[in-house]
């Protein structure tokens, strides 16, 4: 005779069975509402990781822009410094271009001086020179005119306008003025003179 302990089967199903039919659709839901808890925790931690990362390139960005807006001010200063600093440079290489001309004048003149003649004046009216002076012999005032002449700095030729003797001192000297032009004035003024239409036509 076979003998079946239904309560021992009994048991053992309802060991099986972790969760009651019923109370499953709510542990599901409750398991699904914890992930969906979860991922909104772990999506907000990136944003706020994302959001700190922003903030410190920004933050960067802005110390950056200071940095650089510090450095275009230096660099419009050195700008200004230059420009500054270039019309110096151009006004002093004009100046030395002016003082050329007077300087080689005069070292011209010095040179060209004769043994027993002295200036006593010279005036300089734009390429105009007018020089006034002594000799004690008109041979001494010519060789002067010819030593300026090929000088080379003015054009040819150097004119003596008026010659007179006078006493000096008991010696007789011949008292002079000389006129001349700086070199190429000559050319300067007939090319002008050709390019101007003439009265009458």
């Amino acid at each position: 005779m076979i003998r079946i302990n239904l309560l021992a089967a009994a048991g053992r199903a309802q060991k099986r069975s972790l969760l009651p039919v019923p109370q499953r659709g709510t542990f599901l839901g409750f398991v699904m509402l914890t992930v969906a808890i979860l991922g909104v925790g772990a999506w907000w931690l990136e944003l706020r990781r994302e959001t700190s990362s922003l903030d410190t390139k920004i933050a960067k960005a802005d110390t950056d822009l200071t940095r650089l807006k510090a450095a275009a001010k230096l660099v419009d200063r050195a700008i200004a410094r230059k420009a500054e600093l270039s019309e110096k440079v151009s006004l002093i290489d004009r100046l030395r271009a002016a003082q050329r001309g007077p300087v080689s004048l005069l070292s011209t003149v010095s040179r060209s001086l004769t043994d027993g003649l002295w200036l006593m004046e010279i005036k300089q009216q734009g390429s105009a020179v007018q020089m006034e002076g002594r000799a004690s012999s008109l041979t001494a005032v010519t060789d002067f005119v010819e030593h300026l002449q090929n000088s080379g700095i003015f054009d040819r030729p150097v004119e003596i306008m008026t010659t007179s003797m006078e006493t000096l001192d008991e010696y007789s000297v011949v008292r002079f003025a000389i006129k001349a032009q700086a070199a190429g004035t000559a050319a300067k003024e007939a090319a002008a003179a050709a390019a101007q239409p003439k009265k009458g036509n």
